[in-house]
């Protein structure tokens, strides 16, 4: 905590740099040839006191000058601070260089991905979700690592497919015949029974539940739209929307379903329409339920009730004929392939605000499973600006050297590189840096990773060379942030005076308070003879009355007679001045023999202030023995001593000595450095500063 803190004031601190001086822009202080100007140390102050740096000044008031006067010093011992650990190099050393360097990891990625692509996809995706949507489809399987002949060979026949489509042939139909996806024909389960297929109808679903190709491609059709052959990670897709409805983040609903005879189909549509004849005289929804319907629950408190089901576990139908009915309605009796329903909206939990929901659209976007398009964007664009060029792209034999050399060890993670891929072209070139087959090999066997199964050669290089160009773009885009973005570059100076004061601050006073034991002492010495009890600021230095009681705790009152503990407790801690231990022994040996317990006289000594809760009270407050009764048993409290309000020694008062040993080590640091270092603050500028 301690650490963020002085991180924190790093950046409240933040300056423009050391500037030169200037008849307009004079000095506010100055030291070991570090000069402050005004303007520097005006912007630090307003950013630190969160005051807008554009509004114009006001009147000075005591407070506002007093404000700015503590600010002064404060920023003043910063400087000296930091100027000094830098010049100890504090900032070399290991840890703090692991530290910053995983910081400045995680906060350069924002910076490596096209923001404004980002932003225009967070808002697209928010509107998206207001939606779900209906689709079937028509699959083509393809592995995903397929080789470019077989890619093209699916493609062709997703295209035959889509043009039979466009011709007007029935979706469906082409869907249970021709689909790659099982579940678009008939089946039979492992039961024996027998299920229809879905003809391709992939039913509702809504953001993030589909790969992302398919779901960009459905968000950007209209009802009844047909898509040309669509590419994901299972193949081609031809995509037929049927429906985009008003989504809400979850729905409960009540609803009556009736089966269908397919002997007498025309008795289901009897019923449910007597049904829905009974909710119009007024039964209730649950009682029609109950009484109409072909499944219900015994257990139910609420016939027919669905709670908070997401879109994609609605069933289509009820989710299309909800979007017409408020909160507390219901439907008109409607079909669907699974017989008859009356369904009432029960509660719908609406979308949160955008600004509730980025947070979670950002990290879904910028996943591996959605491509990271905001970083795609971001190194296509890198591409122009580094002037980069792909000799691959028209010699693709360029890669053969690597092609060679692969073998099936590198789908399973475990390829080692001999070296042998010394061809002196290259493949491409980035910023007039020169990447070589080598690069590319060693990149292959730094990061490979467990495939599923072996494929093609040539297909495995040129994915693994495309991952190699994006991640040798990304690093020089890295090395260059701090050069070509300000807004980053202050931000990891910050982060890196925030680490370095931390360090400085830890090792010169903070830790030293706490293991210079020999200071310590000599700092207790010497600042314990100016606390009074007088004085109620100094209370914490010193012990209230106390008392040292002995208490002994007899379990049951059957075992020995509180009247006789008693006599026992004067006679050993008072007329013998005997030891706790001889009055637990001599109160044992007085038990009755119907004692059974293992433990039944319990023994504790303290020193207790007369402010603690669990002191004697009143007339306890006096040396001598008091029996205190409890549930069963009793409490024998001895008060041995009364003790007069003393100062408390450097082990029970160790952390007030330790922090104000800090202050003093932290005081004497600061005058030194003031003095080592020449300080001096130009008061007369100090006082044209308004705000």
């Amino acid at each position: 905590m301690k650490k963020q803190l002085f991180i924190g004031l790093a950046i409240a601190f933040a300056t423009l740099g050391t500037a030169k001086a200037q008849s307009n822009d004079p000095v506010v202080m100055e030291f070991a040839g570090q000069k402050v100007t005004k303007s520097e140390f005006v912007k630090s102050f307003k950013q630190a006191n969160n005051i807008n740096p554009e509004a114009a000044p006001t009147a000075c008031t005591y407070e506002k000058r007093k404000a700015l006067e503590e600010y002064v010093d404060l920023y003043a011992n910063f400087r000296l601070r930091l100027y000094d650990a830098y010049l100890k190099k504090y900032d070399t050393a290991t840890a703090l260089r692991n530290e910053y360097r995983t910081y400045r990891n995680e906060m350069a990625l924002p910076y490596l991905i096209d923001s404004v692509e980002l932003e225009n996809l967070l808002h697209r995706t928010y509107e998206n979700n207001k939606y779900a949507v209906r689709a079937s489809h028509i699959m083509v399987r393809l592995e995903p690592n397929a080789t470019p002949q077989d890619t093209l060979k699916a493609y062709n026949k997703a295209m035959d497919i889509y043009n039979k489509v466009m011709a007007g042939e029935d979706f469906a139909k082409l869907a249970e015949t021709l689909s790659d996806d099982e579940t678009a024909r008939p089946f039979v389960a492992e039961n024996g029974k027998r299920y229809e297929g879905n003809h391709g109808d992939i039913g509702c679903f809504t953001i993030f539940q589909m790969v992302p190709e398919f779901e960009n491609a459905c968000y950007n059709m209209k009802v009844g739209d047909i898509s040309k052959p669509v590419r994901t990670m299972y193949g081609y897709h031809i995509i037929k929307l049927t429906d985009k409805i008003k989504a809400y983040g979850k729905t409960s609903l009540q609803h009556i379903w009736i089966t269908e005879d397919s002997t007498k189909p025309e008795n289901a549509e009897k019923k449910i329409q007597d049904a829905y004849k009974k909710l119009q005289e007024g039964e209730s929804f649950g009682s029609v339920v109950r009484n109409y319907a072909s499944f219900v629950s015994r257990e139910q408190k609420e016939p027919g009730l669905l709670q908070d089901l997401p879109v994609n576990q609605v069933t289509p139908e009820y989710l299309h004929e909800l979007q017409f009915i408020k909160e507390g309605e219901y439907t008109k009796p409607f079909k669907s392939p699974y017989g008859w329903h009356i369904v009432k909206k029960v509660k719908t939990e609406q979308i949160p605000p955008y600004e509730d929901m980025q947070a979670m659209y950002r990290s879904k976007l910028t996943a591996n499973q959605y491509n990271n398009i905001p970083q795609t964007k971001f190194i296509e664009k890198c591409k122009k600006n580094y002037k980069f060029t792909d000799y691959t792209q028209k010699k693709p034999s360029l890669l053969d050297p690597v092609v060679s050399l692969i073998n099936d060890t590198v789908f399973r993670g475990k390829w080692k590189y001999n070296g042998n891929a010394n061809n002196s072209d290259a493949l491409c070139v980035i910023n007039g840096r020169k990447y070589t087959a080598n690069d590319l090999a060693l990149f292959i066997e730094k990061t490979q990773r467990y495939e599923n199964r072996p494929y093609d050669y040539g297909v495995y290089v040129s994915k693994r060379y495309k991952s190699f160009i994006d991640r040798k773009i990304l690093e020089h885009a890295d090395s260059l942030l701090e050069l070509n973005n300000e807004e980053f570059r202050n931000q990891m100076n910050e982060f890196r005076d925030g680490l370095v004061i931390f360090a400085y601050n830890d090792q010169n006073i903070w830790s030293r308070a706490t293991t210079d034991t020999t200071g310590l002492k000599a700092f207790y010495a010497t600042s314990s003879k100016q606390y009074s009890l007088d004085n109620p600021d100094h209370a914490i230095y010193f012990w209230d009355e106390r008392a040292n009681v002995t208490t002994a705790y007899v379990a049951d009152s059957a075992y020995l007679k509180p009247s006789k503990a008693k006599k026992i407790a004067q006679k050993v801690m008072f007329k013998e001045k005997g030891t706790p231990e001889q009055l637990r022994d001599e109160l044992k040996k007085n038990l009755s023999r119907k004692c059974t317990e293992e433990h039944p006289v319990g023994i504790i000594v303290r020193k207790i202030e007369k402010s603690d809760i669990s002191a004697p009270k009143g007339d306890q407050w006096n040396v001598g023995v008091y029996i205190n009764p409890s549930v069963k048993g009793y409490k024998v409290v001895c008060v041995t001593e009364l003790l007069d309000p003393q100062l408390k020694s450097l082990n029970s008062a160790k952390g007030y000595y330790i922090n104000n040993y800090q202050n003093e080590l932290e005081h004497q640091l600061i005058e030194s450095l003031r003095k080592k270092y020449n300080l001096i603050i130009h008061r007369d500028v100090i006082d044209t500063i308004t705000w």
